[in-house]
């Protein structure tokens, strides 16, 4: 073997530590965004805001929810590249396309992101508590 030629099982090793680290990112993903919408909302429905300011931390959520459907997406598509790369290691046959998980949890991302623009175009008819707060100064 000539010295420039890297070692297959080192490659086939590699390869397969990339898919699982990959993997725990798509897993860990979702429950980021879901952190940072849920935050959001928090933030909006307990600090004595402005309607304006409300809004824009509701339209944050809904652009940051739809920006997290395309990046799971891509996560998914170079996980799919890896996983083609050790299956042809292991010449096994290649697997279908898979997106079902990641289906999931775009429409979830979705559906949020939905919620929050809606919120976001009259936040003082969704939280009725503060807009009473403010009212009452």
């Amino acid at each position: 073997m000539a010295a420039h030629e890297p070692d297959q099982k080192a490659v086939y090793e590699q390869r397969c530590e990339d898919f699982r680290s990959l993997n725990g990112i798509l897993w860990q993903t979702p429950l980021i965004i879901m952190t940072l919408t849920g935050g959001l909302w928090f933030a909006v429905a307990s600090f004595a805001l402005s309607d304006a300011a409300r809004s824009l931390l509701l339209w944050f959520a809904c652009i940051a929810n739809f920006l997290m459907i395309g990046a799971l997406f891509r996560l998914r598509w170079v996980m799919q590249r890896v996983l083609e790369d050790i299956r042809t290691y292991d010449g096994k046959p290649q697997t279908k396309r898979n997106y079902i998980i990641v289906g999931i949890f775009s429409t979830l991302l979705l559906f949020t992101a939905g919620v929050s623009a809606v919120a976001a175009c009259h936040p003082g008819k969704y939280f009725i508590k503060q807009t009473a707060i403010q009212a009452e100064d």
